[in-house]
């Protein structure tokens, strides 16, 4: 690797690493069993963990038609995962708000996930994982200044 990296070339080894960072996560969340949560139900209970939101909001963060977002929220509903609330300041409004179980079901897969990639990364040299924790630090830092997120007020940030 004696080639200098430009900016370009960065973002297209991302474009290239990413959707197998996606599968690995995937695979790892995969429906085992009835308790077991897929990927986009863990996104959504830490969404909902960020604040509660509507059925409406979430279609809209998803870019899926509202059906399929009550759908999936039914399904969450029906394990036990999220609770509907009556919206405080629109009584037609429903919140959806995670559960204790639903909590506990998220932290334990993004677990699992993390065990399951970090098993990957054990492969690292320890320059390499030096050179990682630099880079991604950094990825971080600028990918959520370029989208207005403050990371760092994320209950479920696992940076450390």
């Amino acid at each position: 690797m004696s080639e200098t990296w430009t900016f370009h070339m960065v973002a297209e080894e991302l474009l290239n690493v990413i959707p197998n960072l996606g599968r690995l996560m995937a695979h790892c969340a995969q429906t085992t069993g009835e308790e077991e949560a897929t990927l986009m139900q863990v996104r959504t209970l830490f969404h909902l963990l960020d604040r509660p939101a509507t059925v409406s909001d979430l279609a809209k963060k998803r870019k899926v038609s509202l059906q399929s977002a009550s759908v999936h929220i039914q399904n969450l509903v029906e394990r036990g995962w999220v609770v509907r609330l009556a919206d405080p300041t629109d009584r037609r409004r429903s919140l959806l708000e995670v559960t204790d179980q639903g909590l506990a079901r998220a932290q334990a897969a993004q677990g699992e996930i993390i065990e399951h990639i970090a098993g990957i990364l054990d492969g690292l040299t320890p320059e390499e994982l030096s050179a990682a924790q630099v880079f991604i630090t950094a990825l971080k830092r600028i990918t959520t200044k370029a989208i207005g997120v403050d990371a760092s007020s994320s209950p479920h940030n696992t940076g450390g």
